[in-house]
């Protein structure tokens, strides 16, 4: 039976796939630290300058159960298949709508027994998690994400939008100061896509990268549970993100 807390690595549960594989705890998902920057005071104490979150680990305790040694070998020679992988998504059965990104650093068996115990160590260079895709959808020039459930800003997977008329640019600003500006008409009924997972912008599927105004917030146009976006025009929209949580 899977665990409640199943692993999973690169889109594959170990529980499922290795069999005689359990999960049996994980250690770190809810652990932060943060380096911090100051200058000693010629008086006690010193004076802050700065501070940053660290990467974290994740530990994974399990319990592996073959019959003979030619079953734990090949067991175990999966399990390392599996692990290989590098900078991937990570996930928990008990936390299904979200994923780390991170890379197995270390495995170690506590014991040689047919069913030993052990633990994998995951290195998570991004500490934070994130949600499955979600989008929103809808008709208008202006679009809120009240429901983004975090703290934490996120830059939007992609931003989707057809006009109702035909506008002689596409303009897209928040109400925290963000701007995306594409110095290109566009017809009516043609759909522009931004895409910020891969820098890039089309218009009915015809790459406008070059069109794209040099002061538009491409790399760094993050939403929050405040964000409101406004078009410069009428028309339907879709708006796909992720919601970022520490």
């Amino acid at each position: 039976m899977k665990s409640q807390v199943a692993f999973s690595y690169g889109g594959q549960c170990l529980d499922s796939n290795i069999d005689g594989f359990t999960t049996l705890s994980v250690a770190g998902r809810g652990d932060f630290t943060r380096a911090v920057t100051a200058t000693d005071l010629a008086s006690d104490g010193a004076k802050y300058l700065s501070s940053r979150l660290e990467s974290k680990k994740l530990t994974i305790n399990f319990f592996l159960k073959s019959v003979s040694l030619t079953d734990l070998t090949a067991k175990l020679g999966k399990l390392k298949r599996i692990l290989s992988a590098k900078n991937t998504t990570v996930s928990f059965a008990d936390d299904p709508l979200y994923k780390y990104v991170g890379t197995v650093t270390s495995v170690t068996l506590d014991d040689t027994t047919l069913h030993p115990t052990g633990s994998i160590e995951v290195t998570l260079s991004d500490l934070y998690c994130y949600s499955i895709a979600q989008q929103k959808t809808g008709t208008g020039k202006t679009v809120a994400f009240i429901d983004y459930d975090s703290e934490f800003p996120n830059v939007p997977l992609s931003v989707e939008f057809t006009p109702s008329s035909a506008i002689s640019v596409f303009q897209m600003t928040s109400n925290q100061s963000k701007r995306f500006l594409l110095n290109q008409s566009v017809s009516a009924g043609k759909k522009v896509v931004v895409d910020f997972e891969t820098l890039s912008c089309t218009v009915n599927g015809a790459n406008v990268l070059s069109s794209v105004s040099l002061n538009s917030n491409f790399a760094d146009f993050t939403i929050d549970k405040n964000t409101v976006l406004t078009f410069n025009a009428d028309g339907r929209y879709l708006v796909r993100f992720e919601v970022k949580k520490l």
